[in-house]
């Protein structure tokens, strides 16, 4: 019988994003399923511009010695690089790690964000 795991079934896996904007237009968040990692293999960078996300699955004590026969469980470094379409706030995003999802909020630049405008009666 051939070896049925040898043939290509699933694209490589890369971290895979929702990404939207909140309602009042303050902030742009990132959901980014990284499931069984903990919160130390996960990095996160960020410039002016982009954030950049990174994993790196630490190795299992369980795997020692094992001789897989096939594996789906992304093992390698991963990394995705989010640019947005405004100036971002690098110094105040805040990141959460729950249920195997890693949620980014990433403010926007005081520039890029909306503003009221209040209109004054004439005189």
């Amino acid at each position: 019988m051939a070896q049925q795991w040898n043939r290509p079934a699933l694209p490589p896996p890369r971290l895979t994003a929702d990404v939207y904007e909140t309602a009042g237009g303050e902030a742009y968040v990132l959901e980014i399923a990284v499931p069984g990692l903990t919160t130390e293999e996960i990095t996160i960078e960020a410039t002016p511009d982009n954030v950049k996300v990174a994993t790196q699955r630490q190795q299992d004590e369980q795997d020692n010695g094992r001789q897989y026969i096939h594996r789906e469980q992304p093992v390698r470094p991963m990394a995705r690089l989010f640019e947005f379409p405004t100036e971002i706030d690098p110094d105040n995003i805040r990141a959460t790690l729950e249920h195997g999802i890693l949620k980014v909020y990433v403010p926007k630049a005081a520039a890029s964000r909306p503003r009221v405008i209040k209109v004054d009666r004439a005189a």
